[in-house]
């Protein structure tokens, strides 16, 4: 089964995230927009995970979130990996707890090591990507645009199932970890 553990865009952030993506659009450059129920931030992609372990990464998601206070973020700017020149990744930034976010995701990613599974390569870093580049295209005009949400409370994050299909991927909640 195909997992990844997220944080979900409340209703409020996402309409403000889709009508920026609904703007863009209309430039028909060779962009997959995310789909507006698929907007997360992704604290860590675990991959392919054998049934006879969920029980295990539950448990262990359910003592870092146990120990993991609530806290507030908002979304601001945007960005696209790698870089400028070659861009494959567009994004919006954390601006208000992106602290807190790359300290859980460190805890997540650190912990799941008990379990076999590899520390990230890559620095975490915090952001909500909104499109993926399927073939070179400028895009210096889109990620010049300001855009910022209102600032919302994080009060869980959430293990994903991923179900990839032709028309894009599915996701769907396994479990949910509030945080304290």
């Amino acid at each position: 089964m195909r997992t990844f553990i997220a944080i979900e865009i409340p209703e409020k952030a996402r309409q403000v995230v889709w009508h920026f993506i609904q703007g863009q659009k209309n430039k028909n450059l060779p962009i997959k927009w995310v789909e507006f129920e698929n907007l997360h931030i992704t604290l860590k992609f675990l991959g392919e995970i054998k049934p006879e372990k969920l029980d295990d990464l539950v448990s262990l998601l359910v003592g870092v979130s146990s120990k993991t206070k609530k806290f507030f973020l908002s979304l601001k700017d945007l960005g696209c990996f790698p870089g400028i020149r070659n861009p494959r990744v567009l994004w919006i930034g954390v601006a208000e707890g992106a602290e807190e976010l790359n300290n859980l995701a460190t805890i997540i990613d650190n912990d799941l090591t008990k379990l076999g599974i590899k520390k990230e390569e890559k620095k975490f870093h915090p952001h909500l990507t909104i499109g993926r580049i399927k073939a070179p295209c400028p895009v210096a005009d889109i990620i010049n645009q300001p855009l910022t949400t209102e600032r919302f409370e994080v009060s869980e994050f959430i293990l994903f199932k991923s179900t990839l299909t032709p028309s894009g991927p599915i996701y769907e909640k396994i479990k949910v970890f509030p945080l304290i």
